[in-house]
């Protein structure tokens, strides 16, 4: 059932609304993806994502309620809501293993293999959403997917460098997120925008709270640090208002605008750990985002 939120996102539409509404994710989530440097992810990393998954839960509860809206799987439940839960908890494992990530490798590392989002998206959207896939957007993929091989051929020292479950955990992430998002574009079609957000978010506190006590010992003490609670609270904030504008994206302009869009955001993220850490440009990757950015102007003016 749709949330009457939901006239409001279906008030507009169309590539423009879906580029902007992908830029803004793009940016909110550059400076929640630098909170997963925080003191406690590398001493309490699962008290600090359940702390996150507890906020965000918090405020998309706390606003539904505050507007006098029903939250969706209360009172009763349908099959479409719990496959929706479940991938939500999917959702969860790509959060907990992108976070972890982020807080022991390098940035470039970790987003250039998130990079093959892009491929597993443009699969199913054409394939099971039976999207237009055009010319101009086969030649863009096909051209980074080369470049991406390359790239990792060239620099596989460093990848072989790796302890072996961290050199193939960005590429698994970027696996979940080009699975995930383009699910959520479909059931979204089913709940809309908010609900979607709302059960999807339902799973993610399952899968982290699992986590959390498989180790609940060991990471009870990060719960009660004001400093973990302050800097996941914000993330929260961040994320929830990233995730909705990439909802968004997908309504308005659809799965494969949005592959495309969302891994244009690795310059940006790449740039912000930069600027917050110091981190050493590694130009091979750099030039690899870029030619990403300059295909993507491309994209747009000629698609």
């Amino acid at each position: 059932m749709y949330s009457p939120l939901e006239s409001v996102f279906q008030s507009v539409d169309g590539p423009a609304w879906s580029a902007g509404a992908e830029l803004a994710s793009i940016l909110l989530f550059a400076r929640a993806n630098t909170l997963w440097r925080a003191r406690g992810m590398q001493t309490t990393p699962l008290a600090m994502l359940l702390i996150r998954s507890l906020v965000a839960l918090f405020v998309l509860c706390g606003v539904t309620w505050a507007m006098g809206y029903s939250l969706p799987g209360f009172g009763s439940w349908n099959v479409l809501e719990g496959l929706t839960v479940w991938l939500g908890m999917f959702g969860g494992l790509g959060l907990l293993l992108f976070a972890t990530s982020l807080s022991q490798l390098p940035s470039r590392l970790v987003f250039f293999g998130g990079s093959v989002h892009l491929f597993f998206g443009a699969m199913i959207g054409y394939f099971v959403l039976g999207e237009n896939m055009g010319v101009i957007r086969t030649l863009v993929t096909l051209t980074l997917l080369l470049a991406q091989v390359v790239l990792w051929w060239k620099d596989r020292q460093t990848w072989m460098a790796l302890k072996r479950v961290q050199r193939w955990i960005p590429f698994f992430i970027g696996f979940i997120w080009g699975t995930y998002y383009p699910i959520i574009g479909m059931v979204q079609q089913e709940h809309g925008v908010w609900n979607t957000l709302l059960l999807t978010e339902y799973g993610v506190f399952i899968t982290l709270a699992v986590a959390f006590l498989t180790q609940v010992q060991r990471q009870w003490k990060g719960l009660k640090s004001r400093e973990n609670i302050q800097s996941m609270g914000e993330q929260a904030l961040l994320s929830i208002m990233g995730q909705g504008f990439s909802a968004l994206c997908i309504s308005w302009g659809g799965v494969l605008l949005h592959s495309i869009l969302t891994n244009f955001s690795t310059v940006i993220n790449v740039s912000a750990f930069r600027l917050r850490f110091g981190e050493r440009i590694d130009w091979r990757y750099m030039g690899f985002f870029l030619a990403y950015g300059a295909l993507m102007i491309v994209l747009i003016y000629f698609d």
